[in-house]
């Protein structure tokens, strides 16, 4: 809009300020450009005339006001002057000269490069001064974002919620914008936190990277449902903002990135590597507001815990998982998707649950279904010879009742057989048999690595990954059920302790649970490997058993045997930590020592040796 406010008549007046032109209009009030009687330039929110005598649109407006003043911040519009108990309530705040993000891209196209980066920092920024004021914003969205000169400017606090805010009644009316809205807007209301607008940022970014929106269901109703329980559409946004994009948009609150950690992630991309979209069109519904309705097929596409001080003399880096020395060599996936009838009159309102859109091989009831009494599965006896073949498989050694394998090979005759796989990172060399975007990625796009054995780590930050990720994971447990062996081992369950400025436990714990449900489905036990800061929360998981590398020389065998009552397989790799088990464990425990290499008998390094 060309304004001219110097020469331009008043169209009104309101609380002193003179109205100089009309510059929108919301769901609660129209906006008009105003000036003081200095000359100074203001936009002044003035509520309709409809909504005056509506007490419930009339304490919103007192809480939007008392929102804006608590909050002061170089991307936020201050307010300057109010009279919400006015017979028509105003708010001035000060004029922000530029376009909303809507318009911008409505008109020009998706953001690119430098742009983008500028536009992501400012928000959370914006978001920052927001929530540090004790304010949830619960309304961002590209027609509450100005473009100004300097950056982005969050506007319209019309829906927001603190703490000391007064509790509405909204019944039957949808308080939000369904596209932009998080899950728990849905859910559960007036229980939103400061994630709620990490999950709207996320929408709003693949927006401004693609000018289409991650949930479109062409109506209210449909859009909030897949917002509550469907994979995010990311056609055509660029990595590295595409896995951070899906981090913000996991349907669970705590599993999304805090502002300082987004802030640090759009920090390290510079001017050049910031990710350029390429979106195929603009709807044509995007014209305008860009917030109209169009129709889009849908794709079906916490704190953190530290890395481990090093103890006694060692390091996390010397004592990584060992259970990854042979090549995998993986089975093609052909998923197929889960069709949930849906019959929708309105957004059913209820807690929040894991995509529906996910392959069959991925149980659609993880949650429940985790937590399985050992009676429904066959353990492993406690306390026998046990031998750790993961590296090749040869003739059992005398007495040994329990082993472990690759899932490449076959189960040993008459014992009782722990098929091994590698669940949290790609083997080495073959991470392409994995999608591209399965791989976790640094700020600048490159894969990261673990670097001890040469391996890709996953990216299982979020809900969808997780759930392609154990689809694929689930191909090799069937294999395994079908072989004959009566446990899984999934490996690297301790590979956030190793990244933990990309991986959380609460990750680890989601994907570790889709795998439980699964092989418990299968009639198979599944065994924690290592990680002894999540033996607390085994039982929630489902894990039944455990499979340790080295606890006699981290002292950590104790642990693992009160968590799992006793049925612990224990492996060490030197000496001193075979003595330090046997010493203390080998009455209680199943206990070998093999060489680093897990080698074949007859292989080149090949050690075993028992208390």
């Amino acid at each position: 809009m060309s304004l001219n406010p110097e020469g331009a008549e008043p169209i009104g007046s309101i609380g002193g300020y003179a109205l100089v032109d009309r510059l929108g209009s919301g769901g609660m009030g129209v906006v008009y450009l105003a000036r003081s009687a200095s000359g100074r330039q203001v936009a002044v929110k003035v509520v309709h005339a409809q909504y005056a005598q509506d007490e419930e649109f009339r304490t919103r407006f007192r809480q939007e006001v008392a929102a804006v003043r608590r909050v002061s911040g170089a991307f936020t519009a201050p307010v300057v002057d109010a009279d919400p108990d006015a017979e028509q309530p105003w708010m001035a705040t000060l004029f922000v000269p530029g376009r909303t993000l809507a318009e911008m891209i409505a008109k020009e196209g998706p953001l690119v490069g430098p742009e983008l980066r500028t536009l992501a920092l400012g928000l959370v920024e914006a978001l920052r001064d927001i929530h540090r004021a004790g304010v949830v914003h619960r309304d961002l969205k590209p027609s509450n974002v100005l473009m100004a000169e300097d950056g982005p400017r969050v506007i319209d606090f019309g829906i927001s919620h603190a703490a000391d805010n007064q509790a509405l009644t909204v019944t039957g009316r949808l308080i939000g914008t369904p596209p932009f809205m998080s899950p728990e807007q849905f859910s559960a209301p007036r229980e939103v936190t400061a994630a709620s607008d990490v999950f709207s940022l996320g929408s709003l970014l693949v927006y401004a990277a693609t000018g289409n929106r991650p949930f479109d269901g062409g109506s209210p109703y449909l859009t909030g449902y897949q917002v509550m329980y469907e994979a995010p559409v990311l056609d055509g946004v660029a990595e590295p903002l595409r896995s951070i994009a899906e981090r913000c948009l996991d349907k669970d609150p705590a599993a999304r990135p805090r502002l300082d950690e987004l802030h640090r992630m759009f920090r390290a991309l510079s001017d050049s590597a910031a990710p350029v979209a390429h979106a195929a069109s603009i709807a044509p519904g995007v014209a305008g507001s860009s917030e109209s309705s169009r129709q889009v097929s849908p794709t079906h596409a916490v704190p953190r815990l530290p890395a481990r001080a090093a103890e006694k003399g060692g390091t996390d880096s010397a004592r990584a998982g060992h259970g990854r020395r042979r090549r995998r060599f993986l089975i093609g996936l052909a998923a197929a998707l889960v069709v949930t009838g849906l019959s929708i009159t309105a957004v059913k309102i209820g807690s929040h649950h894991n995509n529906t859109s996910q392959s069959s091989n991925v149980s659609a009831s993880a949650s429940t279904k985790a937590s399985v009494t050992a009676g429904t599965v066959v353990l492993p006896p406690k306390h026998v010879p046990w031998d750790y073949q993961i590296g090749g498989a040869y003739a059992l050694p005398t007495g040994v009742q329990v082993v472990s394998r690759s899932h490449e090979d076959t189960p040993a005759p008459g014992a009782y057989n722990i098929c091994n796989i590698n669940a949290f990172q790609a083997q080495k060399d073959a991470e392409r048999d994995w999608g591209s975007d399965l791989l976790l990625r640094d700020a600048k796009g490159s894969v990261v690595y673990d670097k001890d054995w040469g391996e890709a780590v996953l990216d299982i930050r979020t809900d969808a990954k997780r759930q392609r990720i154990a689809a694929k994971l689930n191909t090799w447990i069937d294999e395994c059920a079908a072989k004959g062996y009566k446990a899984v081992e999934p490996d690297n369950y301790d590979t956030f302790t190793r990244f933990p400025d990309y991986l959380t436990a609460r990750q680890a714990e989601a994907l570790m649970k889709l795998l439980s449900a699964h092989a418990h489905e299968k009639g198979l036990a599944i065994a924690q490997k290592n990680t002894v800061e999540l033996v607390a929360d085994r039982a929630s998981v489902g894990l039944d058993f455990a499979v340790v590398e080295e606890c006699g020389q981290w002292n950590e065998c104790g642990q693992f045997a009160d968590a799992f009552h006793n049925n612990v397989l224990v492996v060490e790799y030197t000496a001193k930590g075979l003595s330090a088990a046997c010493s203390d464990w080998s009455s209680t425990l199943s206990i070998v020592r093999r060489d680093r290499d897990v080698a074949p008998k007859g292989a080149s390094g090949y050690l075993r040796q028992t208390c």
